[in-house]
């Protein structure tokens, strides 16, 4: 085992020889000084004591380190320079470590951590040591790395050598070198030092003069000194050094104000340097102080100057440019002037004009500076210019020579005045406009005096919409014409007066012939040759009117049947709930749905569908009063709303339960069409108001709830809302939501029933069946989730879990070798929705990779209500399934509709004969008449056959001597969790 090096006495001396590497893998230790007396260590060295001599006289020490016991030898020098007397060391030696400074421990423990490790031939460090006296002294180390004759026991050994005077004159040196350096750099400047630790500065005469804090050197609180610096000032100079100590600026240079006593102001500049100690940490600042507010002054007068100027020259609306005389470059220019021409600064800068098209005629520039120099100015003079994309700005610019840094230029001011020109340019072509808009708009258009009434102009539209021609009304009065009837002008009058215009105004207006037309009229005051004027425009929307009134209807109506639709439904049901709670009226809402609607219009197509529907609307408005509503939701759902109806609820529910009944004979009454006699019966669902609810959702929602417990009943039935069918309504959606949460939460699992071999015994399969064990009410009945799980649509998430579950776990029954692949399959039941999914086939490829299972090991369980469903879509997809070598059984074979025709083109592996029949074949023999002719269709289609649910030892006997001698059920094994299955297969292995 190696260790650090220890310091110890031992028997013999090393002897140097090759060195040898530590074993890799061998636990390291740091050095350890054992205890042994130094002078009985130099004995054994013979001859080398002279030599030790010498070194111990010129201040050197001998150290060896055994590395691989960690044990560390030295002569009596080196214990000197370690500050221990030279007699022996402490019974237990000492950690080598615990002789390092503090500060250098983790430094050297790292070093010999890399001799350790790597082999290293050669060893120098410096450390510092704490002598008893609490002084620190500088040691250097130096090894080279021997084999020692015993046993080729790998050492290092060398000298040590005292440098605390050479370490003390660099310090001292490098103080100088920076106080000096610091004194050639201030001459008429002010000095300062700062011992960070301390908080003590040092400051020359000249510094505590600028600072104002005393007369002649100062040395004290480095707070103190800065006392006279204003708070703002001071929090800027504690971020200088914060910015300084994380190392983001490398050099202190602060601008800050010092108030002397007698009020005044100082600005000064304070340049400092930072000196850090060993570890890294702040030790001291020294910097200079300069006097600069003569120059802060100077700026500021020049800066204000400057700020008044680039205030105008950048806040100006007018685009401002200065240009070089010399060269004609632009200097700067403005925002408004990039706003205006597109030209950033950068872009301009540093060019001229002609160099950037800026002018659009060149002589007129020339013209312009000709007149610029002989008139020593420039004002508003005309020009075109181009911007930056090309386009045409006219301005009209003033100039002025102006002298910037001793250089003449010129500042040039524009003023755009091309929109004034498009303004003028499109008010006369708005004129022209507005007279051909009025010529040729197919709207009315006329102008007249506002006061008498009288046309000034009127338009083609005008005709068109009265039928008086312009040249018959020109000079009189709408009055005249007759074509306001009542006092609709005057209205006009003083709608204008009071809202200053009239717009889109609904009004009545009449033509020549007395035709009474819906108008919308516009009116707009104007004045023409200082008369005031009304320009009116009228447009007709008697067309526009009956569309929306059609729309209108449409919005509220079924546009099949014309009867109201539910918008209109939900706002009736809602003025009679109100009528009804004001007058102590009572009423009901009938919910009907046809049954099986659905197939009509799979089988007959919908245009037969259609007419059903209409002859079922025209039944139902027969059949009730004017002041009731019947309305269709949408699809086979219609809705008949009774109102106004009295008495007692008893009375009332009576009354409704006959109208139901009446309503459920008369359309359950047989229809022709197209040579079809056709039978659609209705299930009804009744909600009384108020009893059953204060608003229309309520009403609705539970006379759907009725609804729906008449299907369960066997449909063509009536059933009147209860409270316990909300209840039931309200379970089976929190069943909903649980299964939900049961699938994110895990808590599904599979339950494998082994299928056996009668004959041997075997188990030769296993059925997979979904359980759910709820986390408060315990295991569920399959018979009570599996429903809900169809309806609501997660059994295509569920059944794909179950796929995916399935193929794990016979994946895992294989790993383990508790199955093979040639003598085991696993049935899987697909749900016929799940199988009417489009991508189902792809959903059991990608199930089958990632479990890597073989193929033939899956079988997917199909009922007929599968097949009948889709019969060419169904063989499709088991033949793409099949060509992947999956198989497949025909579950619960029997209990539907079994046909010979569809059974021939089906894939089909395997039948299995519902425990239906099984159960009670042995007293049954129609049952096992059943079973009998099942076995023989398996066995004429070459078809292997299971019987489910087999649970007596007689009805396995009847199985067999029937030909049938696979099984599975509770005589067997009940369905098993996946542990206990597997512990099934080890017991029976």
């Amino acid at each position: 085992m190696t260790e650090r090096p220890r310091f110890e006495n031992p028997s013999q001396p090393p002897t140097p020889t090759e060195p040898e590497p530590v074993s890799a893998g061998v636990p390291l230790q740091q050095p350890r000084i054992w205890p042994f007396d130094p002078t009985q260590s130099e004995q054994p060295w013979q001859d080398a004591t002279d030599m030790l001599t010498v070194l111990g006289d010129a201040n050197f020490g001998v150290w060896a380190w055994e590395l691989n016991t960690g044990r560390v030898f030295w002569s009596r020098h080196s214990q000197t320079l370690f500050g221990l007397d030279d007699g022996p060391l402490s019974a237990n030696g000492v950690e080598y470590l615990q002789l390092v400074a503090e500060e250098d421990r983790s430094t050297v423990a790292r070093l010999f951590e890399s001799v350790l490790r790597n082999d290293e031939r050669h060893i120098r460090l410096e450390h510092r040591v704490r002598w008893p006296d609490g002084s620190l002294r500088w040691l250097e180390i130096t090894g080279q790395r021997h084999r020692a004759h015993k046993a080729g026991q790998p050492m290092l050994i060398g000298v040590i050598r005292d440098n605390t005077e050479q370490h003390l004159q660099a310090e001292a040196l490098q103080q100088s070198q920076e106080r000096l350096q610091l004194a050639l750099e201030s001459v008429d400047l002010g000095t300062w030092d700062w011992h960070i630790p301390s908080g003590e500065l040092y400051a020359s005469a000249r510094a505590s003069d600028l600072q104002g804090a005393m007369t002649g050197a100062y040395q004290g609180s480095f707070q103190e000194f800065f006392a006279h610096v204003p708070n703002d000032d001071r929090q800027k100079m504690r971020q200088a050094y914060a910015d300084l100590i994380s190392g983001r600026n490398q050099v202190y240079q602060v601008v800050y104000r010092a108030q002397l006593a007698d009020g005044s102001i100082r600005h000064l500049e304070s340049t400092a340097r930072l000196y850090r100690d060993e570890s890294g940490k702040p030790l001291r600042m020294a910097g200079i102080i300069m006097d600069i507010t003569e120059r802060v002054l100077r700026e500021q007068r020049l800066s204000a100057s400057e700020e008044k100027f680039a205030t105008l020259f950048q806040g100006s609306p007018d685009p401002i440019s200065l240009t070089r005389i010399r060269d004609g470059r632009f200097l700067e220019i403005n925002p408004s002037f990039s706003k205006t021409f597109g030209w950033s600064a950068t872009e301009i800068v540093g060019r001229t004009a002609p160099e950037i098209g800026f002018w659009k005629d060149e002589t007129r520039r020339q013209m312009l500076y000709a007149q610029l120099s002989r008139d020593r100015s420039l004002e508003n003079a005309e020009a075109e210019f181009h911007t930056v994309d090309g386009r045409v700005v006219t301005c009209v610019v003033s100039c002025r020579f102006i002298r910037v840094e001793r250089r003449q230029c010129i500042i040039t001011t524009f003023r755009d005045i091309t929109k004034r020109q498009q303004a003028e340019a499109a008010l006369r072509a708005s004129e022209a406009k507005f007279a051909k808009a009025f010529r040729t708009s197919a709207d009315a258009i006329t102008i007249s005096e506002r006061h008498s009434g009288k046309f000034i102009e009127v338009n083609e539209g005008f005709y068109r919409l009265t039928g008086y021609h312009p040249t018959e009304v020109i000079g009189r009065s709408a009055a005249e014409l007759r074509l306001w009837p009542g006092d609709q002008r005057a209205q006009i009058i003083a709608t204008v007066q009071r809202e200053g215009r009239m717009v889109n105004q609904e009004m009545i207006g009449q033509d020549r012939s007395g035709q009474i037309k819906s108008i919308e009229v516009s009116v707009e005051p104007m004045e023409l040759n200082g008369v005031e004027c009304l320009l009116l425009t009228a447009r007709d929307v008697s067309q526009l009117k009956a569309a929306q009134a059609q729309v209108h209807h449409m919005a509220y109506h079924d546009p099949l049947t014309n009867l109201p639709n539910r918008t209109l439904l939900m706002e009736r049901l809602s003025q009679q709930s109100a009528l009804h709670k004001r007058h102590e009226l009572r009423g009901a809402l009938l919910f009907l749905d046809l049954d099986h609607f659905k197939r009509i219009n799979d089988s007959l197509g919908h245009p037969v569908g259609d007419a059903v529907l209409k002859m079922i609307t025209a039944r139902l408005e027969a059949s009730i009063r004017h002041e009731d509503t019947v309305a269709r939701l949408g699809g086979d759902e219609f809705v008949v709303l009774l109102t106004g109806l009295t008495g007692k609820r008893s009375q009332v529910t009576r009354h409704v339960r006959q109208v139901a009944e009446k309503l459920r004979k008369l359309l359950a009454e047989p229809m022709l069409f197209d040579g079809h006699r056709l039978q659609v019966t209705p299930s009804i669902g009744i909600a009384l108001i108020p009893d059953h609810g204060d608003t229309p959702a309520d009403l609705l929602k539970r006379a759907d709830i009725a609804l729906y417990r008449a299907k369960d009943a066997g449909r063509n039935a009536i059933q009147l809302f209860r409270t316990s069918m909300q209840e039931a309504a309200s379970a089976r959606l929190r069943l909903e939501n649980e299964l939900r949460l049961a699938l994110m939460r895990n808590e599904f699992e599979l339950h494998l029933q082994p299928q056996v071999d009668a004959r041997s015994g075997l188990i030769i399969g296993a059925e997979a069946l979904l359980r759910w064990c709820h986390p408060s009410l315990g295991p569920q009945s399959p018979q009570t989730f599996i429903p809900v799980l169809e309806e609501s649509g997660l059994i295509i998430d569920v059944g794909g879990w179950v796929i995916d579950e399935a193929c794990r776990i016979t994946a895992k029954l294989l790993e383990q070798r508790l199955v093979s692949a040639e003598q085991f399959s696993l049935c899987v039941n697909i749900s016929p929705r799940q199988f009417r999914q489009n991508d189902f086939v792809e959903r059991v490829s990608l199930a089958l990779e990632r479990s890597g299972l073989p193929r033939q090991m899956v079988k997917l369980e199909i009922t007929e209500s599968i097949v009948i469903q889709n019969l060419d879509d169904t063989i499709a997809k088991m033949h793409r399934l099949r060509n992947l070598g999956v198989s497949f059984a025909m579950d619960d074979f029997g209990t539907g509709y079994s046909s010979l025709t569809y059974l021939k083109r089906l894939p089909v592996d395997l039948l299995k004969i519902d425990q239906s029949f099984v159960r009670d074949a042995i007293v049954d023999g129609n049952d096992a008449q059943i079973i009998r002719a099942i076995i023989t269709i398996a066995a004429s289609m070459q078809l292997a056959v299971i019987a489910e649910g087999v649970e007596q030892q007689a009805q396995l006997d009847m199985l067999q001597l029937q030909g049938c001698h696979l099984y599975q059920g509770y005589l067997f094994s009940p369905p098993l969790p996946e542990v206990e299955f597997c512990a099934l297969l080890q017991g029976r292995c």
